[in-house]
């Protein structure tokens, strides 16, 4: 089990040269023309259409990319919305050391604090913000209803990141959007529903899904909050999905499953054994407990052949391109950057999420992908996202 960790390779890779980072650039590609000119900064907004560019491959040269690179240096920024967290600001360092481009970033958790700040610096005529790099939901959940995207796939210009032969069944798979067009999905892992403390509840008791609805686990099962959007709520949508309403109505009400809305606090309730089972457990969150020396190998998935045992996940590993942005040209190189194989290396090793991309290592066994395994489809789409509100609005409706 390969488990997160600090990077050794941060500097490295920082230090890599434009050169290096195209060399990948080439092959059989899909998706949309793109070219290194944009619209000038300053711009106004327009709604996203939601349509995609066609099915041209992307094919800058490096003569193309270079003047984009010189047109991005000359905006001096880009403005990033992004979730909290110390890897991040490092990785997003990265870039500014790589680039010399300025990284201002609007840190927050979502649809409750980032997406209410847009909304007001919008309805006063604001456009501040370039590039989303955020949970997928942010984007078609909250960024889209609110007409802010534009197009991506334009600003895709380097061949590497369009070609198919890069990515968990191929490229076009990570959109999260209906339309395909708007927000990309650059992670991907297993998302387990319910982690056991196997000192507590050894497998002869507990090893099917199943049995979290027999008596012995009243009361005994933590959960991450199914009544706020997130991945407790998610968890219940694949529930009622899989095993029907009145399923996930008996779990919540019959089994008076322990509340948090603290992921970390989720984790040490059941690593140190105060509630046996945990449902919607973030095993990255565990890596903060082994750089603490405290051990958590009793902590396993209930790894069950049920379909609602596992899905697919995406965490908070979208990106999306804001309309209006005030750094276009900073904007398009951000996105490639992220998305191409030095990027997505770099935010594997920092935030223990594993890449879609075939040519980057998974950093997780645990959480990692089958590439030849179809999984449900969790909350991260927005295909499926209906689903959640509705099993959201259920778990609001029984649980006080």
């Amino acid at each position: 089990m390969t488990l997160p960790r600090p990077v050794r390779l941060f500097e490295a890779l920082c230090g890599l040269t434009l050169a290096a980072m195209l060399a990948g650039c080439g092959g059989n590609n899909a998706g949309g023309a793109a070219s290194p000119s944009t619209a000038s900064a300053g711009s106004a907004a327009t709604p996203a259409s939601g349509a995609g560019a066609g099915s041209q491959p992307a094919s800058a040269t490096p003569a193309d990319w270079e003047k984009l690179v010189a047109a991005a240096k000359a905006e001096g920024t880009v403005a990033v919305l992004t979730p909290p967290g110390d890897e991040l600001r490092q990785f997003f360092d990265a870039f500014q050391k790589k680039y010399g481009i300025t990284v201002k970033l609007n840190v927050g958790n979502g649809q409750g604090d980032l997406l209410p700040k847009i909304q007001t610096e919008r309805r006063a005529g604001i456009y501040s913000w370039d590039v989303m790099v955020h949970s997928p939901s942010l984007g078609f959940n909250g960024l889209k209803p609110e007409q802010a995207l534009e197009p991506l796939r334009p600003a895709i210009v380097l061949p590497e990141v369009m070609d198919d032969s890069k990515w968990v069944k191929g490229f076009d798979a990570g959109w999260a959007d209906s339309e395909k067009s708007l927000v990309y999905a650059f992670t991907a892992e297993i998302d387990w529903t319910a982690y056991v403390n196997r000192n507590i509840a050894p497998e002869s008791q507990l090893n099917k899904l199943d049995q979290l609805w027999e008596p012995q686990w009243k009361g005994k099962v933590a959960w991450q909050d199914p009544r706020v959007p997130g991945k407790g709520s998610g968890r219940a949508a694949d529930i009622m999905e899989q095993k029907g309403e009145d399923k996930l109505r008996a779990l919540l009400q019959d089994q008076q499953p322990v509340l948090t809305s603290d992921r970390r606090q989720l984790a040490e309730w059941v690593v140190r054994g105060q509630y046996p089972v945990a449902i919607t457990l973030d095993w990255n969150i565990l890596g903060l407990f082994n750089t603490q020396g405290i051990d958590f190998k009793h902590v396993k998935p209930l790894a069950d052949d049920d379909p609602a045992a596992a899905g697919i996940s995406s965490s908070s590993g979208g990106v999306a391109l804001l309309n209006g942005a005030p750094h276009p040209n900073a904007a398009k190189v951000l996105i490639n950057w992220v998305l191409s194989q030095e990027g997505q290396a770099l935010y594997a090793q920092l935030t223990g999420h594993n890449s879609r991309r075939l040519d980057v290592a998974a950093v997780n066994s645990v959480i990692a992908l089958d590439p030849k395994k179809n999984y449900v489809a969790k909350a991260s789409n927005e295909v499926d996202y209906s689903k959640t509100l509705k099993a959201l609005a259920l778990a609001k409706e029984f649980l006080k």
